[in-house]
């Protein structure tokens, strides 16, 4: 069943999301680690002759995925993990890439989070991102602020007033390359820690 969430974000995939995607993703590489693989749509953007192994992990496993990973060519490189990325069931510098897009908005800790993530990230390991974020612009801003307790509701938690940016500055990452996907609202980038 689509959810409210999957059916409003239809347009922005099509709109700009999908070829964000294709940008950011084509840069992962060696052992990779997605966090929140939701339906797996991130699938399809992979450049699997420079993937070793692919882990996709989610708190919720979504049939959608796993069908699209039983479809896909590369299905011997890809494993599903039922796991939060505030604990992470993998050992310390394990990851050469690790991906989330679109997933801090719903992250009950984020700090705890972006610890986890980095403590499985190898120190000249890749963090790819794409996130929604709060606008810079005041008027967007407030407007977000008062619909986000009414958003989340309808949108499986979905906050639309975090700052990732300044989260992952927060707990040591340093950021490499950092774009405003649309005017105001999306982000997408690399860091490393």
């Amino acid at each position: 069943m689509v959810s409210f969430y999957d059916s409003f974000m239809v347009l922005f995939e099509k709109r700009f999301l999908r070829k964000a995607r294709q940008s950011i993703l084509s840069k992962a590489s060696g052992r990779v680690l997605e966090i929140g693989g939701g339906t797996g749509l991130n699938l399809m953007q992979y450049h699997f002759d420079i993937i070793d192994s692919l882990i996709i992990t989610d708190i919720d496993i979504d049939k959608r995925l796993i069908k699209r990973v039983q479809k896909h060519p590369h299905q011997d490189k890809i494993k599903i993990n039922e796991t939060s990325v505030e604990n992470l069931s993998f050992p310390d510098a394990s990851f050469d890439t690790v991906i989330f897009t679109l997933v801090f908005c719903t992250v009950t800790d984020v700090n705890q989070g972006l610890q986890e993530i980095k403590r499985v990230l190898k120190d000249n390991g890749r963090l790819l991102f794409i996130e929604h974020i709060h606008p810079r612009k005041k008027s967007l801003r407030t407007i977000f602020n008062w619909i986000n307790p009414v958003w989340k509701k309808i949108s499986s938690g979905c906050n639309l007033n975090r700052d990732i940016k300044t989260s992952l500055e927060e707990n040591g990452f340093t950021i490499g390359e950092y774009q405003y996907l649309t005017k105001q609202i999306f982000v997408g980038g690399c860091a490393k820690k």
